[in-house]
Formats: structure tokens, C-alpha cells, sequence
């Protein structure tokens, strides 16, 4: 039960990544560009600013992807990629988990030039599907274990050059 649960949890976590960037063609602010680099620093400060909403004393260990094996293509923009992104957070016992998803979304709703969707999965799992207009896209639920799981998409960036990298 534990596994199918994390399952469906991943896989309605990777259907929400694809309506968002499939909606957004992860688009970008008139004027802005920015690079690889700059993208991937972003997507890590974030998600650090998410996890950050937990307690800290009730945080047991925390993982955050610092490369990825691949980058892809931005949906509708030719020659754009983006950086996928994760962080989990290892939580001991009894963390209020709607109270922290509830503390998440309240500040990511009253910034600007974000929207902040909150979804409840069939196996009762409350996610929030977090998008800036930027072109940032975070997914942020609570499994099994109990954990935190981010799951963010940078925003587009120039892809020239960047093909055949063993990581990035």
C-alpha cells in the first residue's frame, strides 16, 4: 500500500509538471533571459525556500538535486530547455502537514506573479501545484515516510551549446 501510494503520488506529481508546462509552454517574462545556470540557481533557492516551512526540528534529513542527467525541451519554444528539479525533506512523526501545505501556499499565493493551486488526489493526498509567471513551476505534497516531496521545472533558458552534457 505504502509503495502504491508513493506511486500515484509521483505519477499525479509528473501529470501536474505536464499540464502546467504544457499550459505555459514555460513561457518567460517579456524581455528576460536567462541562462542554464542561472535557472538551476533559482529552482534550488525555492525549493529551499519551500522546504524552509517545515519546522526544523522536525526535519530528520533533507535531499535536493544539484544536477540532472537531462534537461528538456520547453514546450512551443524552440531552442529552450529546462531544468528539472527535486527536494525531499525526511520529517519525523506528527508534523502538521496540511497546517505547513496550508503556511506554503498563503505565501506563495500573496507574491506576485505567482498562482497557487491546491488539488486533493483520489487517495486523499493534498498537493500544491505552484507556478510563477516566470515560467517556475513546483509541485509540493507530503508522502509516506512522512516527507516532504518538491518538485520543480525551472524556467526556460537558451539551450545552444548545452546538447551531449553528461549532466547539467
Amino acid at each position: 500500500m505504502k509503495h502504491t501510494r508513493n506511486a500515484v503520488v509521483v505519477l499525479a506529481t509528473v501529470a501536474s509538471i505536464v499540464v502546467v508546462s504544457s499550459v505555459s509552454g514555460c513561457s518567460s517574462s517579456a524581455g528576460t533571459t536567462t541562462t542554464l545556470a542561472g535557472a538551476k540557481q533559482t529552482t534550488l533557492q525555492l525549493e529551499r525556500q519551500i522546504a524552509d516551512f517545515v519546522p526544523s526540528e522536525s526535519v530528520t534529513d533533507t535531499q535536493q538535486t544539484q544536477t540532472s542527467k537531462v534537461i528538456y525541451p520547453c514546450l512551443g519554444k524552440s531552442d529552450q530547455s529546462y531544468w528539472p528539479g527535486s527536494e525531499t525533506v525526511s520529517l519525523k512523526a506528527g508534523v502538521k502537514t496540511d497546517q505547513v501545505l496550508s503556511a506554503i501556499a498563503a505565501n506563495w499565493t500573496g507574491k506576485p506573479g505567482w498562482s497557487v493551486f491546491q488539488a486533493t488526489g483520489q487517495d486523499g493526498t493534498n498537493t500544491l501545484d505552484m507556478k510563477a509567471k516566470d515560467g517556475y513551476s513546483f509541485t509540493v505534497a507530503f508522502v509516506d515516510g512522512p516527507q516532504l516531496s518538491i518538485t520543480a521545472l525551472s524556467a526556460c533558458f537558451p539551450n545552444a551549446g548545452l546538447a551531449g552534457k553528461s549532466s547539467y
